[in-house]
């Protein structure tokens, strides 16, 4: 999400006023406690923990890794936006509790067809899609790289193969 939100720049800001590593907005920073967004480590330390109440507040009928990668979704655009795409889904005969069917409903949000008909309005619903789709890769990527470094480290003795007894 760091690398996402601020490519590692602890001193990033955006044009909307959301700043740090974790890019928290000033609102959400003083609900969580954080008194200097440009600290690194209070900047993750509340952008994990806004993370954790983000997935902790998704409905009990969306289930992991949706429930994960919804919450991502809403770090990015907000949880009544995430809100709004749920019930386009669901008035579209899908399923708003599918990660894979929302993310096709969000970009509506930015479309003046589709965004008067929701509670919260506008938003730039392809952004959200991008970020959640971003940070999955990067996760994936990380993995691989643990993975490859943990088979560079294996003892040699573990490849070694023993005739069955």
């Amino acid at each position: 999400i760091g690398y996402q939100e601020s490519f590692w720049d602890p001193e990033a800001t955006s044009p909307t006023g959301v700043r740090g590593l974790m890019m928290l907005t000033e609102e959400t920073a003083n609900h969580l406690g954080v008194t200097n967004r440009l600290d690194p480590a209070e900047s993750i330390d509340g952008g994990a923990r806004y993370l954790q109440g983000l997935i902790t507040r998704m409905p009990p009928g969306i289930t992991e890794p949706d429930r994960l990668w919804m919450a991502l979704a809403a770090y990015n655009v907000g949880l009544s936006h995430l809100e709004d795409a749920r019930i386009l889904t669901q008035k579209q005969g899908h399923d708003p509790n599918k990660w894979n069917d929302v993310k096709n409903h969000l970009p509506w949000l930015a479309d003046e067809a589709w965004y008067p008909k929701t509670k919260y309005g506008y938003a730039r619903g392809m952004e959200p899609v991008q970020f959640v789709n971003r940070v999955r890769t990067y996760y994936d990527v990380l993995v691989k790289i643990d993975e490859e470094e943990k088979a560079e480290k294996k003892p040699q003795a573990l490849d070694l193969k023993a005739p069955a007894i």
